[in-house]
């Protein structure tokens, strides 16, 4: 390989590197609102109904 083909292919992958970077960290920074994350956690309800535990242990028997 000629010295000028080996400087492409080196300018090449290190502008790939540094466009990857530069997309993961915009996704970061896009992705999560922490606000949002604390939301979602209130709206989950965690009861749990007796009707679906007498299923449950009616098809175990």
């Amino acid at each position: 390989m000629k010295q000028k083909e080996v400087l492409l292919i080196a300018i090449t992958v290190f502008l790939t590197v540094v466009a990857w970077m530069l997309l993961d960290i915009y996704k970061v920074n896009t992705k999560f609102d922490i606000n949002e994350g604390f939301e979602s956690l209130k709206t989950i309800d965690y009861s749990l109904k007796s009707d679906l535990l007498k299923k449950l242990q009616e098809k175990n028997l």
